[in-house]
């Protein structure tokens, strides 16, 4: 045991000092590697698996970009990257956060991200925007809507009333339904933690969250008049504690539009995706622009 534990410990001083994060897994040392190469070969690999069509030369561009915070790491180690195109910095520009794959068998959400990455490489946009593709890799690869721990990362999130309410309502409401398991605490989750660090750091005014199969698009902010995006009517269903919904517009006031697609037939029309990240951008610019008027009311 004393020469096991003598190795592990040697083994974490020479990972350390090449740059490489370790941690214990089981009791066995595994190993992350912090290595931007690594980062980039992860994103290529991970996103062309995805369904629908892939731009190659568009997704070399977006991944050679992609770029991991401290501690963005999955249960199972696997690094969650993030994309963020350089953007022309202007008085008004609102920040827009994208997370796509938060429940890991919702893989078409991870293949509209790519879009949008691949999108913005070629683009000048309004906005700028900061994507986590997939928040959730270990899930994708189970294809299990929760993560490695069995928590479902959209009822983990700090809420105020999370202590109170999430695990009531879970057995109260869902009879204890492990797809919907909020976790031993809020932010119990390394994916959770990193898309709370994601949130500190890029301080967003607007969030997408991209899920299925339910077909509407789910707002969580002020009554604006929504644009139109056909084939998906514009719903508010509520949140629930621990949700990100509940997180950040009951708690911290930034809007949330949570995109439910139905099935992958979007995924067939490009021209629908990239208009569907055009009325997303059109919805922040137009929330921001409402909520400056009600700060001015007051």
């Amino acid at each position: 045991m004393k020469i096991h534990f003598a190795a592990v410990l040697l083994l974490f001083i020479v990972m350390s000092s090449l740059g490489m994060a370790v941690s214990l897994k089981g009791g066995q040392p595994f190993i992350k590697t912090n290595t931007i190469g690594d980062f980039q070969k992860v994103c290529l690999d991970s996103l062309k698996r995805l369904p629908g069509n892939v731009s190659k030369t568009a997704l070399d561009v977006a991944c050679s970009q992609a770029k991991v915070l401290e501690g963005c790491y999955s249960v199972e180690g696997h690094p969650i990257y993030h994309f963020q195109p350089k953007s022309k910095q202007t008085a008004n520009q609102n920040r827009i956060l994208v997370i796509g794959v938060m429940h890991g068998d919702e893989a078409e959400g991870g293949s509209v991200a790519r879009r949008w990455m691949e999108r913005l490489t070629r683009l000048q946009s309004r906005n700028k925007w900061r994507i986590i593709p997939t928040l959730n890799p270990d899930g994708l690869k189970m294809k299990t809507r929760v993560n490695a721990n069995g928590v479902d990362i959209n009822r983990n999130f700090p809420s105020a009333d999370w202590d109170a309410l999430a695990h009531k309502y879970w057995i109260s409401k869902k009879n204890k339904d492990p797809r919907r398991n909020p976790g031993p605490s809020a932010s119990s989750e390394p994916e959770t933690v990193c898309a709370v660090r994601h949130i500190e750091d890029f301080a967003p005014h607007f969030i997408v969250a991209i899920h299925t199969p339910y077909g509407v698009l789910d707002f969580d902010g002020p009554k604006v008049k929504a644009p139109m995006f056909p084939g998906i009517p514009w719903v508010s269903l509520g949140t629930f504690p621990g949700s990100l919904g509940r997180f950040m517009w009951k708690g911290k006031g930034v809007p949330v539009l949570t995109v439910e697609l139905k099935g992958a037939k979007l995924l067939e029309q490009i021209d629908q995706m990239d208009l569907l990240q055009d009325v997303a951008g059109t919805l922040a610019i137009k929330v921001k622009k409402t909520k400056k008027k009600l700060k001015n009311s007051l």
